[in-house]
């Protein structure tokens, strides 16, 4: 069977050429559709957001002319910055309580010595003491001897400070006014074995660490105040609470072994005293662990040292003779901070003297000695 084309070339390529035409006004017309479409729901979307943004607009300029009229802006704006700088003055409070923290501790000296102060100078702003003070040996040495005052120099510089917040066994911080550290004679709470623990009045209203928010202490600048729980008795502890010991000095050996604290120095599952310059480590033998502590070199307590500008001898009133000397000692800031709680001096020896809540200063003063000569 035979097929003929009786179609000429050019006609058959002029059909091709309106098909693809076709093809392409009907694409052509599609996409202006969409197109088309796609202007109106932006249209759409254009006047509704100009409508929304007009409703502000009007709600916006209806609350301000509320604000305008209202009588105590100036105050509520005044009342609002003062509340946002709160945390700073805060923060920069200084308490002047600590000095005799720190005097307490320079001034305690071994067998028999005595270091006394006569008058002193405390300089806030640069955390600078300037003060004159006798040294006397002890009762068994004759006449001046100047080793007194050589070793209090010297332990000076290699003292230091501690820090830090107590925390209940999730590690949440527990108010300072909820914590007793000492009895109503100022003796700082150990144990037996001289280990150093505190009282947290844990019943007390305010002293939950999960809805607590508070540092603990009431008024401003220098003559800031701790605050006390209501109920306090005879003792100085409040009534009508559980009081819970809380150790500031970890005990290693038994919190190892119950899985409380690991040899990397981290305490867990236990009320504790959480240390921002003390860290703790545990070398594992085959019988025990043995304990090391060391002290950050950013809580050194006089990082400058005491200057001692002038020394001459003394008579004091009883006749004994004392070496009499003017001396300027350079703290650590911070170690005055309020944001800084719960402050104990580490003296050289690494025994950890007073803290914050001991304030016996009677036996650190003593009436000035007369200067006499040395040939007297």
């Amino acid at each position: 069977m035979f097929e003929i084309n009786l179609v000429p070339d050019v006609k058959a390529e002029m059909i091709n050429t309106q098909k693809k035409r076709n093809v392409v006004l009907f694409a052509s017309a599609a996409v202006s559709a969409i197109a088309a479409a796609i202007v109106v729901i932006l249209f759409v979307v254009k006047i509704g957001q100009d409508i929304t943004v007009n409703g502000q607009d009007t709600r916006l300029k209806a609350m301000s002319d509320t604000i305008e009229r209202y009588e105590g802006l100036d105050n509520l704006l005044t009342v609002q910055k003062q509340l946002s700088d709160l945390q700073t003055i805060s923060n920069n409070k200084k308490l002047l309580s600590r000095v005799f923290t720190v005097l307490h501790s320079i001034v305690q000296q071994e067998n028999g010595d005595e270091i006394k102060i006569s008058s002193l100078d405390v300089n806030m702003d640069t955390a600078q003491l300037t003060f004159d003070g006798q040294a006397n040996a002890g009762p068994n040495t004759d006449g001046i001897d100047y080793r007194v005052l050589e070793s209090f120099t010297k332990s000076i510089k290699l003292m230091k400070y501690d820090y830090g917040r107590y925390v209940n066994s999730e590690g949440n911080e527990i108010p300072s006014m909820c914590i007793f550290e000492s009895n109503s004679n100022g003796i700082p709470y150990t144990d037996e074995k001289g280990s150093i623990r505190a009282k947290w009045a844990k019943g007390a209203e305010g002293c939950d660490p999960v809805q607590a928010d508070d540092d603990g202490y009431e008024g401003s600048g220098n003559t800031a105040t701790k605050k006390q729980i209501q109920d306090i008795n005879t003792s100085g502890e409040p009534d009508g609470t559980d009081l819970v010991w809380i150790y500031r000095t970890p005990q290693f050996t038994d919190w190892y072994r119950k899985g409380f604290m690991k040899t990397d120095g981290v305490i867990e599952e236990v009320p504790h005293f959480k240390s921002e310059c003390i860290t703790y480590s545990g070398e594992e033998t085959d019988s025990t662990v043995n304990w090391s502590s060391n002290v950050s070199n950013e809580c050194m307590m006089a990082p400058d040292g005491i200057e001692i500008t002038n020394s001459t001898n003394g008579k004091q009133t009883g006749g004994s003779l004392v070496l009499m000397f003017s001396a300027v000692l350079h703290l650590n800031p911070d170690i005055f901070s309020f944001k800084n709680k719960h402050v104990i001096t580490i003296l050289p020896s690494g025994h950890q003297n007073v803290t914050d809540s001991f304030m016996q200063v009677g036996d650190m003063f003593a009436e000035q000695a007369k200067v006499i000569d040395t040939e007297e």
